[in-house]
């Protein structure tokens, strides 16, 4: 039996392509994007190349894209964005 899953507002799974990309990320290359040493620059330039890939995509500037850890977190920063552009 083919299993359907109906609760995507709640999680959903990766798609495989997404998947193997943050991959290296989850096991071996999972340093503080944060920090000085290599493992963090490591992060750090995988995540700047991510958010070049994601504002050319959306045809804005890097410096406008933002990730999050989830949807309440984006929520809170929408709200908190457009309050403050009030």
């Amino acid at each position: 039996m083919n299993r359907i899953y109906f609760d995507n507002a709640a999680t959903t799974s990766l798609d495989k392509e997404v998947l193997d990309s943050m991959l290296p990320y989850l096991t071996e290359k999972f340093g503080n994007p944060s920090s000085i040493y290599s493992y963090g620059r490591e992060s750090r330039m995988a995540i700047e190349s991510a958010r070049k890939t994601v504002a050319s995509i959306l045809n804005t500037r890097p410096s406008s894209v933002f990730f999050t850890s989830g949807g309440t977190e984006s929520n809170n920063t929408a709200i908190n964005a457009a309050i403050r552009d009030l």
